[in-house]
């Protein structure tokens, strides 16, 4: 399932925003540790599916001709009867039942020593398969030939002798009643193999995957639980619900292997299933694994104010249970050490993480103190904190593009028509640790997807 590599590049979004919080500069005198709170880790990634009736109409039409290649003829009467389907069958689907309506020729022959005898006639039957799915993945089809009627009777008559043609074909579909039931059963099976798929599918999540080269962190998903619902019938799709919900990590470090899970998650029908996708990543970022990213960011950078200047080399990362600091040698007007530290904080109503208010200290030949009024008072601390502000929603308009890219390439391969639009993005709790920051990272998004074809299944 490649639309997890898409929410991967999601996740994204939010978690850069913590890396660049890590830019928030700072220092620490008492570490003080933060009281454990409760936090919910837990994502609900949410499917809207339309499902094309054109799709379904060919699995049906192809179990009903199935059906109908088995033998029909009435030895008792000397007549051979073959059933076919003159034009496709119509069907609808709503809940867990799909409705076939199909005409069927009713072909009857009767050999003489004169000539053979034919007699044909249209017959409409209506079928009802009722669909279910055990908590197991177990797939379960009950076909029943609920009705039928005669929309041209059949006549035959040998001699001035009627016979009873429509009487007989309606005994023919009375006793053929089970054995077309069941070769549409088997047949409509054959062509949703939902559990092995599940398994082939799943076994992506075994390893984390490489958000992207330029970063240097891990996204972990394991899906606990699967939720469907009803389908509800449309003009042209059958429109339904997927939810899956799953704990989701972030790492700036390469998790350890975990054994394979052979077992898939249990699922179940649930009425209740929300629209959108409430993604959310518990983001466990080490300082140390970040530090590369926020060199580059600033290493090198130069500050200017009058004829006074800085720059910035040699940068080195670090918090405790309360604060951030960057370290950065420092070069031009002044040489020494840089020692910029303060509390990074996440502005719900912006929607975004600043650092205000920092606290910047020179070191200078072993002696540490208050940087000049040029650099901690003025135009060098404001660009500072300029550097240290960073818009989630910024952000998001950059995702959107590059999911969209990503996209078209995925839908012209597996022949479906998929669409992501995010919604909000924001920060739930976020919590600095001693060279580790612990965030619970949440976006909304709505994703839609149209499958035209049941085989697109059989390609992932």
């Amino acid at each position: 399932m490649y639309s997890y590599r898409l929410i991967a590049n999601i996740s994204s979004i939010i978690i850069i925003c913590s890396l660049i919080a890590c830019g928030s500069k700072t220092v620490v005198p008492a570490p003080t540790k933060a009281p454990d709170i409760a936090k919910n880790f837990y994502t609900d990634f949410v499917i809207n599916y339309r499902l094309d009736k054109t799709g379904l109409k060919d699995t049906f039409n192809n179990a009903i001709s199935e059906a109908f290649k088995g033998n029909f003829d009435i030895p008792e009467y000397d007549l051979k009867v073959t059933l076919s389907k003159p034009k496709p069958a119509s069907v609808e689907m709503e809940g867990k039942s799909v409705l076939v309506v199909v005409p069927v020729a009713v072909n009857v022959t009767k050999s003489t020593f004169l000539a053979n005898l034919n007699a044909k006639g249209i017959i409409e039957m209506s079928f009802i398969t009722d669909l279910d799915i055990d908590s197991l993945w177990n797939m379960k089809t009950k076909t029943n030939l609920t009705f039928h009627r005669w929309v041209e009777k059949p006549k035959l008559s040998i001699a001035g002798v009627n016979i009873p043609i429509e009487t007989i074909s309606d005994a023919v579909i009375k006793r053929s009643k089970t054995m077309i039931e069941q070769t549409i059963d088997d047949s409509v099976k054959e062509s949703f193999t939902l559990k092995a798929k599940m398994q082939e599918t799943l076994a992506m999540f075994d390893q984390p995957f490489k958000m992207s080269p330029d970063v240097n962190g891990w996204l972990s998903i394991k899906p606990e639980l699967f939720q469907i619902n009803k389908v509800v019938n449309n003009k042209f799709s059958a429109l339904g619900k997927i939810n899956i919900k799953g704990l989701t990590t972030f790492t700036t470090y390469l998790p350890a292997t975990k054994p394979k899970n052979q077992k898939l998650p249990a699922v179940y029908w649930n009425e209740n299933i929300p629209d959108s996708t409430v993604f959310r990543v518990l983001a466990d970022i080490k300082t140390a694994d970040i530090n590369p990213m926020i060199k580059s960011n600033l290493d090198g950078k130069t500050f200017t104010e009058g004829n006074k200047s800085i720059t910035l080399s040699n940068i080195v990362t670090n918090c405790d249970f309360e604060y951030m600091r960057v370290v950065a040698d420092v070069a031009g007007t002044v040489n020494g050490m840089l020692i910029i530290k303060g509390k990074p904080k996440y502005d719900a109503i912006q929607n975004e993480f600043k650092v205000e208010n920092i606290d910047i200290q020179l070191k200078t030949k072993n002696v540490i103190h208050k940087a000049a009024a040029w650099i901690g008072e003025g135009k060098i601390r404001s660009e500072l904190e300029k550097q240290l502000k960073f818009s989630i929603n910024a952000i998001i308009s950059d995702a959107q593009k590059n999911i969209d890219n990503q996209l078209k390439a995925f839908n012209a391969k597996y022949n479906l028509e998929m669409r992501i639009g995010i919604g909000s993005a924001d920060v739930e709790s976020f919590e600095l640790k001693p060279g580790q920051i612990e965030a619970i990272l949440k976006t909304k998004f709505f994703l839609e997807m149209r499958i035209k074809d049941f085989r697109s299944f059989n390609k992932f």
